[in-house]
């Protein structure tokens, strides 16, 4: 089916064309569970709720009604490989769990959720029976409970959990008889779609891509196992933490060189690539949020672009010299931002390094999160963002490893490694995120040194 044939069926019937990112997404599906259409492929988010009971048969119905307000709740890819199109279903029932929690005394009860967040990471959800979309509510008594959304990600990504709970919080408070304030109009995902095409015909946009990749090879990590051992894919996740006076002390770095957090983290990270691989040319690469520069900021779905970052480290004196380079890289970057699936075009080899029988590609992102919920009436929905330990199955990853750095409440930085099990040992994982941390604290307390390139 074509473009045109897919624009003329949807003006008739719930039928639109893949978006470029799930064009994006389908470059992955080799199959399996842990691929972008297997049942493990999901984002989790967790909220302490307070404040009063939680009425299970509203909170159903308060699903509903988010269900019904998000089309890509309810969108599902259909069509052979070559012929895919997006399926907008009808509004349908999601599910609700409800567990209670043993007696538990307050200050053991983080740890419970977090317990709870990793129980339900081993479960599935479906691509392809609607709504994309299920909630876990976990009551430890009738004032304080948890509750997890899990999505499938080809329907939500990290933005679209707050959406949803926003909303969800919203719609539960309007149902039990609050006042609760009109929700902004939220652009349903095929007019992302729509919008994504035109966006990518951006000509200067494409240009900076095709001369800033010229001859640039994506620099990836040796695997501790070949693709073709034949093993299971199944993804792992190494926590690690990084203390509290070192991640002021990268703050103060960031700001006085202008720089965001993100941007030190990402000059952490490209040290880390380069003691791993000797590379000086270093070609990473992170997600920006996709959404038309806050355009489409309401909108479910997935539409996080995959975004390149090359760094010439090459004759940095310090590490202050590594993060300006990286600020620079990122300002470009982010200034031509464009679905991947056009940086792709103009820069065919790319990945091509990563893909070997023994070597793949890790990622960074670090997405700070607002944890309080602006929910109405009188419950509290507070995200659950300290989790510390790691996991030995986990939401999937479609390859090598993703990294994310935040900042907890607390002040402590939560690093996760989410990675494939077929690939890495656990101790080569923990081996990084370590070397990581040296490089975090080294940076962050003589930002002048030298950084030690090779």
């Amino acid at each position: 089916m074509t473009t045109t044939d897919a624009e003329g069926r949807a003006a008739a019937a719930g039928v639109a064309p893949l978006s470029l990112n799930q064009e994006f997404n389908s470059l992955f599906d080799g199959g399996g569970d842990d691929g972008p259409f297997g049942c493990r492929n999901f984002a989790v988010g967790g909220w302490r709720v307070t404040g009063g009971p939680v009425d299970p048969d509203v909170l159903r119905d308060a699903l509903a009604d988010v269900v019904a307000r998000h089309e890509a709740l309810r969108t599902r890819i259909a069509g052979p490989p070559d012929d895919r199109y997006q399926e907008i279903l009808p509004p349908s029932p999601a599910r609700v769990d409800v567990r209670d929690f043993p007696p538990t005394p307050e200050a053991s009860r983080a740890e419970l959720a977090e317990t709870l967040l990793h129980e339900i990471e081993t479960e599935t959800i479906s691509a392809y029976e609607a709504p994309f979309v299920r909630v876990v509510l976990a009551r430890f008594d009738d004032r304080d409970a948890v509750l997890v959304l899990m999505g499938h990600h080809l329907s939500v990504d990290g933005q679209s959990l707050a959406v949803i709970m926003r909303d969800l919080a919203n719609r539960y408070a309007a149902r039990t008889g609050h006042s609760v304030p009109e929700l902004p109009a939220a652009p349903q995902y095929r007019e992302y779609g729509a919008w994504e095409r035109e966006a990518a015909t951006s000509v200067v946009a494409r240009d900076y891509w095709r001369r800033h990749l010229d001859g640039a090879q994506y620099t990836a990590v040796a695997t501790d196992l070949p693709r073709s051992s034949g093993l299971p894919e199944t993804t792992a996740r190494h926590r690690f933490l990084i203390p509290a006076d070192v991640m002021s002390s990268i703050d103060r770095v960031a700001r006085s060189n202008r720089t965001t957090r993100f941007m030190a983290m990402a000059a952490i990270y490209q040290l880390l690539v380069h003691r791993l691989t000797g590379v000086t040319d270093v070609v990473m690469a992170t997600f920006t949020p996709g959404r038309g520069g806050g355009l489409f900021d309401e909108t479910v779905g997935s539409l996080y672009n995959f975004v390149p970052l090359r760094t010439d480290l090459t004759g940095c004196a310090s590490y202050e010299d590594v993060l300006r380079r990286t600020r620079r890289t990122c300002l470009e970057a982010f200034s031509h931002d464009i679905p991947t699936m056009q940086i792709f075009a103009e820069a065919p080899q790319l990945m091509d390094s990563a893909m070997t029988d023994n070597t793949t590609a890790m990622v960074l992102e670090s997405v700070p999160t607002n944890p309080v919920v602006d929910a109405p009436g009188d419950l509290r929905f507070v995200r659950i963002t300290r989790l510390v330990r790691s996991q030995e199955l986990s939401s999937a990853v479609p390859d090598g490893a993703l990294w994310d750095v935040n900042r907890d409440p607390s002040g402590v930085g939560i690093g996760a490694v989410t990675y494939k099990r077929n690939l890495f040992r656990p101790d080569t994982i923990a081996s990084m995120a370590a070397e990581f941390g040296e490089i975090a604290r080294a940076f962050s307390s003589s930002p002048g040194a030298s950084p030690g390139l090779v």
